[in-house]
């Protein structure tokens, strides 16, 4: 039998994280609204280190032995897991004994810069390696046998994936506090990369009983989990090129994969250009900085991936996933 979390995994995750972490709020997004939908963002761009990873991060390290905690714990991460994993050991280490316990990062050698420099300035310890997770993975795991730390991969981890889905109990939390004259949800549209996000709010959203549609959005390059989806089984691809440098997974997690596949509709993709309209909007009309990877459900929603059935009533929540760009950059974008 799939593996994927209970409504009590998930709410004890929440309890045990809920000390370190911020709520993020439910902005509605009125210039998105089509068809009379109300249309609300989760900004996790504004969570504690600029991304959703946090959740999952303080999950992992409290699950740990006490013991484990303090010999330290390895990553491997294109950046936004490695500065969460940084910050939950500072965080947790200063608290519980009052400093930092270690923690390791293995990054790819074209790691984001500013991923990069907010994951040394949290005190980590960087080890660069290829390009690919698989290199990232067994790089960490060899670092992780020879130092007895315990290694906290970036999605395909049952503490991750319930850390994360503390999102989905979040949101239906907030959208039933809305006021409103009709309680319909439509749709919610989240990222995806390797699925560790995707896995953990689609099973909390489906736990607290939501039974309308949930999308993954990926970037047109970088769509192995659509292949995946299609095929009926883990398919993999080349490293894509694509703007969005989070989601370029080249293949879904033994462990989220069929948890997406119980627990979502499917997957729709966005172009690069898709993307940059999304980010440029978000700026303009919401004053939120997002990285690329953060606004593709934006993006998909925006230009129509997302398909509104006129005959099906009700809201549509995206999940905006991370912040964690140069603003010089962001402003370059077209």
């Amino acid at each position: 039998m799939t593996w994927k979390p209970t409504g009590d995994d998930l709410r004890a995750a929440q309890q045990r994280i809920k000390p370190h972490i911020f709520t993020t709020p439910l902005l509605r997004a009125e210039e998105l609204e089509r068809d009379g939908r109300r249309v609300f963002l989760k900004p996790e761009n504004l969570q504690k280190t600029g991304s959703f990873k946090v959740r999952g991060a303080f999950n992992a390290i409290t699950s740990l032995e006490p013991e484990a905690r303090a010999r330290g714990v390895i990553a491997f991460s294109s950046g936004n897991h490695g500065a969460a994993v940084a910050y939950a050991s500072r965080d947790l280490g200063i608290k519980e004994t009052g400093a930092p316990y270690p923690c390791t990062v293995v990054v790819p050698e074209d790691a984001n810069p500013v991923k990069l420099a907010s994951m040394e300035k949290l005190g980590a310890e960087i080890v660069t390696c290829g390009h690919t997770v698989d290199e990232r993975k067994a790089k960490a795991y060899e670092l992780g046998e020879s130092s007895g730390r315990a290694v906290l991969p970036s999605y395909d981890d049952a503490r991750i994936i319930t850390g994360q889905g503390t999102i989905g109990l979040e949101v239906m939390d907030q959208w039933m506090a809305i006021p409103t004259k009709t309680r319909k949800l439509y749709a919610v549209a989240c990222p995806v990369g390797g699925g560790g996000l995707m896995a953990g709010t689609s099973a909390a959203l489906r736990a607290r009983g939501f039974s309308g549609t949930i999308l993954g959005v990926e970037p047109e390059a970088g769509n192995d989990t659509q292949q995946s989806f299609a095929a009926g089984q883990r398919v993999a691809i080349d490293l894509p090129a694509t703007l969005c440098d989070g989601l370029k997974s080249t293949t879904p997690g033994e462990l989220t994969f069929p948890i997406l596949q119980q627990c979502i509709q499917g997957i729709v993709t966005v172009s690069d250009a898709a993307v940059v309209s999304a980010l440029n909007y978000l700026m303009r009309e919401m004053k939120i900085l997002v990285e690329p990877s953060g606004a593709v459900a934006v993006a998909a929603w925006q230009s129509g991936a997302i398909l509104s059935d006129p005959d099906d009533p009700g809201d549509v929540i995206l999940i905006v996933s991370g912040g964690n760009v140069d603003p010089e950059v962001a402003l370059s974008w077209k």
